[in-house]
């Protein structure tokens, strides 16, 4: 059995294993690599390993308060003459002392450098705990809480561990620096600067933890100029003191960690088998963090509700995925005590996202001092009551589906799908309650139906956003399924097909909210409101949406379109599954959907009668999917050279951005594909004219062969234009096979024959 999982195992190496010595004295190269490995130890933690087997291992974090000038009392006696001082006098009369050409490195390297910093570390573990403890995330599942019965040193305060920080780089200024300088060699200089350069990341990691734990978000804007200083530290450049530029300077200090103190904590369940990070890969972990908590400071510059929701949806689709710290931080901030970043009201929220989509009239949402304008008659006062009522009965029929939707982004990849799947009944259920409001408030208002092409039409403001962000949800949840690979290869073109189906619906509700958006009759009836705002900013934002469902229409529709073709051509063959079967997989893939009152859901004989495109040949296909990938490309780079403020992608146009990229990466490289499979198809199809070019002495054998050929060629008219491809490139069909590559976007993949 594995030795760690029996606590009173005594191994060979347990025996010849040196004693952890609290009382040894430590040189700065020692003191430093103990600093990088409790650094290491604490990144890893971060990751979602225990403590147990990460900063516990630590065996200066146990007897942190005992690393005082006591503690080398009666060691030796050189070393007794310098603490009777210690004990007597200050701390610099101590330190001058030090400075003697005595080889033995100062005590101070151990009871101040090194217990500020393991303090620091101690501190800052105990408010990433805090943070934790509010059940944001999921325990166990992305990170590790349980403290094993080890104090962490709750009692001491913060502000203390800041000042012994400041002390320890105080002393490492005045005394410690110079005693290296005396007693080291050419390193000398990068081990001071690597020394320093730790204590000043870890001090304002602390701050950093301490600013952003105050309530309301308070104190982000002083964590965010924090958040610059320690990314410098962190990774400065070759000029800069920082950590990235002095590694790999320390010098081991065996028995300082212990990988077996699991052994001796209060565990219910045995250790499993880690790997700690590197060095520079816990520098790009807190770089990582870091960027996280930059991005979540700068979204309490509040600018529109739907660049907050644009920024959740980004955020949580980075790559690397932020740590759970960040994540949990983030939904902290976003949603807490009913307040959106600790300043705006629910009420606020809801009416900024739907009259930024779908521009209501202004009534809706109006102040009390804004209806005062209209004429004072009793009539006038019972309308804006029931207005006021029925809004924010919406309102608070909203909040509960609307902040689960932000707390679900704040959730990892895989708990994010699921949880969609449990909210998505939800947000059905308050698209109909909608409804039923949207109709009062037209008989409130007198709405007069639109004229299309359709009939009369009503402008349903609130359900129709609610619809919008029912159909965003749907979208999300089957793209997320090719991210996580729950799909087989052979269900791709189900799945694509489905989704150029909801794509659709999409961008035709879209059309709608545009119509009903920008009728002038709405303006004139609210003229009187000088603050009423106009249908510009929706128009932008509105066509910002369509432009970009297009762009992931097309390509959806693009990617199976080709993989069909390649089924005819039998260049892809769908494996032939013992218990299971195409219906199967198709009402187990969409059952979420059932039981939605809208859109209507799509039946397998659907799917099979819209798929097999017997009618169309193969080489046409080829052709339309080509067509598909070439306008998605033109939608991707309309939405590129928006500007942020009309696709509200304020807070997050870099990941905006790069997304958009990566999409059109992989519609030119399918279109450079497809390109050369139409070039290949088309050679094989071509009729073979060489076998018409014999002497004019050989006329007869010439008739003879054109009469053969053409009896070849009325025979295969009987067969259909798609089955006479595909028998052509049975050839090449035993050579080449579909390969699906998602090396550019997680979603989308590049379709190759290889």
């Amino acid at each position: 059995m594995d030795p760690k999982m029996d606590s009173g195992m005594i191994l060979d190496s347990d025996l010849n294993k040196k004693p952890f010595e609290l009382r040894a004295r430590l040189k700065p190269e020692q003191v430093l690599w103990i600093m990088d490995r409790l650094f290491i130890c604490e990144m890893t933690w971060h990751t979602g390993h225990s403590l147990s087997q990460t900063l516990f291992t630590c065996m200066y974090l146990h007897y942190v308060p005992e690393l005082t000038p006591e503690l080398f009392l009666n060691t030796d006696d050189t070393s007794n003459d310098s603490l009777d001082q210690t004990s007597n006098d200050s701390l610099d009369q101590t330190s001058n002392d030090s400075l003697d050409q005595n080889a033995e490195a100062p005590i101070e390297f151990v009871i101040l450098v090194l217990k500020a910093y393991v303090m620091g570390t101690v501190k800052c573990c105990q408010l990433v705990l805090d943070e934790m403890a509010k059940g944001n995330v999921y325990e166990e599942e992305d990170f590790a809480t349980n403290k094993y019965g080890i104090s962490i040193y709750e009692d001491f305060p913060e502000s203390q561990a800041i000042k012994l920080l400041d002390d320890a780089e105080t002393w490492l200024e005045q005394y410690g620096g110079p005693w290296i300088r005396l007693h080291g060699d050419e390193k000398s200089e990068s081990i001071i600067h690597a020394i320093v350069s730790r204590l000043s990341l870890r001090k304002s990691f602390l701050l950093i933890l301490m600013h952003m734990s105050q309530p309301r978000c308070l104190q982000y804007t002083q964590a965010q100029s924090q958040i610059s200083i320690a990314m410098k530290l962190l990774n400065g450049s070759q000029s800069e003191i920082s950590v990235n530029n002095t590694q790999d300077l320390g010098v081991e200090v065996e028995g300082a960690f212990d990988p077996l103190i699991n052994r001796k904590l209060i565990s219910q369940t045995p250790p499993r088998p880690i790997r700690l990070l590197s060095l520079q890969e816990s520098i790009d972990e807190m770089l990582n963090m870091f960027k996280s908590l930059n991005s979540i400071c700068e979204i309490i510059d509040y600018k529109s509700a739907t660049s907050l929701t644009r920024f959740l949806t980004y955020h949580a689709a980075q790559q690397p995925t932020p740590c759970a710290f960040s994540r949990s931080l983030l939904q902290s901030t976003v949603c807490t005590e009913n307040r959106i970043l600790g300043k705006i009201s629910i009420y606020q929220l809801v009416k900024d996202s739907v009259t930024e989509l779908t521009n209501p009239p202004y009534i809706y949402f109006a102040s009390k001092n804004e209806m005062d304008v209209l004429s004072n008659g009793a009539r006038i006062d019972e309308a804006k009551y029931n207005v006021s009522k029925l809004i924010h009965t919406f309102v608070d029929s909203t909040m509960k589906p609307l902040t689960d939707y932000y707390r679900i982004l704040c959730h990892n990849r895989s708990r994010q799908r699921r949880n969609m799947c449990k909210v998505l009944a939800d947000w059905d259920l308050l698209q109909e309650e909608s409804e039923h409001i949207d109709i009062e408030l037209q008989s409130i208002t007198k709405e007069e139906p639109l004229k299309t092409d359709e009939g009369q039409s009503y402008s349903f403001h609130l359900s129709s956003w609610v619809y919008h962000h029912k159909l965003m949800l749907m979208e999300e949840i089957l793209f997320l399924g090719f991210e996580l690979e729950l799909y087989g290869n052979h269900e791709f073109v189900m799945i694509y097909w489905y989704l150029d189906y909801l794509l659709g619906v999409h961008y035709q509700h879209l059309e709608r909210i545009h119509i009903h958006a920008t009728d002038d009759r709405k303006f004139k009836k609210q003229k009187n409101f000088q603050s009423a705002p106009s249908s510009l900013s929706t128009v932008s934002l509105i066509i910002s949406y369509q432009t970009f469902v297009m762009a992931r229409q097309d390509i959806c529709r693009g990617i199976h379109r080709i993989i069909t073709a390649l089924q005819k051509t039998g260049h892809f063959k769908p494996p032939q599954l013992e218990f299971d079967d195409e219906s199967t997989r198709f009402w187990h893939r969409f059952k979420v959907y059932r039981t939605l009152g809208s859109p209507t859901m799509l039946t397998f004989q659907e799917l099979k009668e819209m798929t097999q495109l017997d009618n169309i040949s193969t080489l046409d296909l080829f052709n339309v999917s080509l067509r598909n990938f070439q306008s998605a490309r033109t939608s991707i780079e309309n939405l590129l050279s928006m500007k942020p403020s009309d696709t509200r992608m304020e807070n997050c146009h870099a990941e905006f951005t790069k997304d958009l990229r990566a999409m059109l990466r992989v519609c030119i490289a399918n279109i450079v594909n497809l390109l050369k499979i139409i070039d290949e198809f088309k050679s094989i199809s071509e009729p073979n004219k060489n076998q018409d070019n014999d002497g004019e002495s050989n006329k007869k054998g010439r008739k003879q062969q054109k009469q053969r050929q053409q009896k070849n060629r009325q025979q295969s008219l009987t067969i259909s234009a798609a089955a006479s491809t595909s028998s052509q490139s049975q050839s090449i069909a035993i050579n080449k096979v579909v390969n699906f590559d998602f090396k550019y976007h997680p979603w989308f993949p590049v379709v190759t024959l290889k």
